[in-house]
């Protein structure tokens, strides 16, 4: 058995854990890392990253469908290669862990692979607060530790009726490692996930279904936006079913039968697969929480305070596995939070300004209130608006579907809100969140310089909008 001592251990290696354990190696802390399975946890291997290096392919089909406009023909009938695709992305994943594993390296981060359980404890000499205990394929191992930061994530969610058997019914996780495609796949669920899938793969030539209980897909973002992006869905063949429940699953021999309830009447969908796009769940289990005196919500994620701390002292939790906003940024964020508190510094966690960002074709990104949160929060509010089909660059590049909307507080003038549906408006939203994160009024976006023609024109032309200008 190995024994050893550190100030900072970490559970979990994805972008909570590995930026924790490199920002506490920056501040001189000895840190271990222990990662069941890969670093980089779900973003990087089973996530974010291959789910957008296949939105990269599906734009890369979509420019071909949009060069007839340009005067380009290309000779014959392009074809598509998932296989080649797919193994694109794993490259991707493989640079990305390799250069994460690097950097920590480094640093002197030492990584540990296993499942990892929690207790009090004092290592040999000094004092530690706790112990870690990993159960390995070899030996086990035990490791000390002043602090401890769980960063273990989240994992697709189930349901009693809507379970993956991960090859006709399928999580997020295993869509993302097929080797074949199906011909016609229901998608249930109609959050960011669902929308993603759905534009990346009806790309791809799949017929695809999107089923959503309620009456939008995205049901957290600006309603009038969402309806632009739902047409869009319309426009390009995706069949958007709102107000739908599954009310039964059944499997055959190369395809799935649902059974369908909307609206009061009931009719069945039949497809070769069925992607679960249905929320995500924390991964709090095991880790021996409960003898700590560290509570966890109903739904399982982990009560913290604002500077990341359970009720254990010492005891820290961050990204996924706390809930919120289950976002890679927001989990780096967490990270850094949690790391300045074991540093003694002074600080708590801000999630006003968290941009979100949809990879959809076209894009959707939002930062600050919707209109709706805004008038609950007793904000009079002014809204600003500029359609892509005006603005030069998006005329010219044949981007033009989308719009900026910004929502202003009318008494003082700042900006508090925006969503952007539309090309680049991933890259697009974080002027916007630096204007709300430092205060800035609609004014002073109205009244800074914008390059033209660029896409950036349509903010400051939906600032100039609030005031009427």
């Amino acid at each position: 058995m190995s024994d050893k001592k550190f100030d900072l251990i970490v559970i979990g290696g994805g972008p909570a854990g590995y930026t924790a354990a490199i920002k506490a190696s920056q501040q001189g802390f000895s840190v271990a890392v222990v990662e069941k399975s890969r670093i980089g946890g779900a973003c990087i291997n089973r996530g974010c990253i291959p789910t957008k290096a296949l939105w990269g392919t599906a734009l890369s089909i979509q420019r071909l469908k949009d060069l007839k406009e340009h005067g380009i023909q290309t000779d014959g009938n392009p074809t598509f290669d998932f296989s080649i695709a797919s193994k694109r992305q794993f490259q991707i994943m493989d640079r990305m862990v390799a250069s994460i594993e690097s950097r920590m390296k480094k640093l002197g981060v030492q990584t540990f692979v296993g499942e990892a359980q929690i207790a009090r404890g004092t290592g040999p000499g000094t004092p530690t607060a706790f112990t870690v205990n990993i159960k390995t394929d070899a030996e086990p191992v035990k490791l000390y530790s002043k602090f401890v930061l769980i960063a273990t994530g989240s994992r697709p969610a189930e349901s009693d009726l809507l379970k993956a058997d991960h090859v006709q019914v399928m999580t997020t996780d295993d869509i993302v490692v097929v080797e074949k495609l199906p011909k016609t796949l229901t998608i249930v669920g109609g959050g960011v996930v669902a929308c993603e899938f759905a534009s990346i793969l009806h790309r791809f030539g799949v017929k695809v279904h999107l089923l959503e209980h309620s009456s939008q897909v995205l049901s957290a973002m600006d309603q009038e936006v969402v309806a632009m992006l739902m047409q869009y869905f319309h426009e390009d063949g995706i069949d958007l079913k709102i107000h739908t429940k599954v009310k039964a699953v059944e499997l055959k021999t190369g395809s799935v039968k649902l059974t369908l309830e909307k609206e009061g009447t009931t009719e069945t969908l039949e497809t070769e697969g069925v992607l679960l796009a249905i929320g995500r769940k924390p991964n709090s289990e095991n880790l021996g929480l409960e003898a700590l005196g560290a509570k966890t919500t109903p739904r399982g994620h982990i009560v913290v305070d604002s500077c990341l701390q359970t009720d254990c002292k010492g005891l820290y939790a961050a990204g996924d596995v706390v809930g919120g906003q289950m976002l890679a940024h927001k989990a780096w964020y967490d990270a850094i939070v949690a790391i300045r508190a074991m540093a003694g510094e002074e600080c708590k966690t801000n999630y006003d300004t968290i941009p979100g960002a949809i990879f959809t074709i076209p894009e959707m990104a939002s930062v600050g209130l919707q209109p709706d949160h805004a008038r609950q929060k007793g904000i009079k509010i002014s809204i600003g608006k500029f359609e892509y089909a005006e603005n030069a660059q998006a005329m010219c590049t044949g981007k033009t579907r989308g719009m900026v909307k910004i929502v202003v507080d009318r008494d003082s003038g700042k900006v508090v809100g925006c969503t952007i549906l539309g090309h680049d408006a991933s890259n697009l939203i974080s002027e916007v969140a630096l204007a709300i994160s430092t205060g800035l009024t609609a004014n002073d976006i109205a009244n800074t310089i914008h390059p033209h023609p660029t896409l950036s024109e349509m903010i400051w032309e939906a600032a100039l909008d609030t005031q009427g200008r």
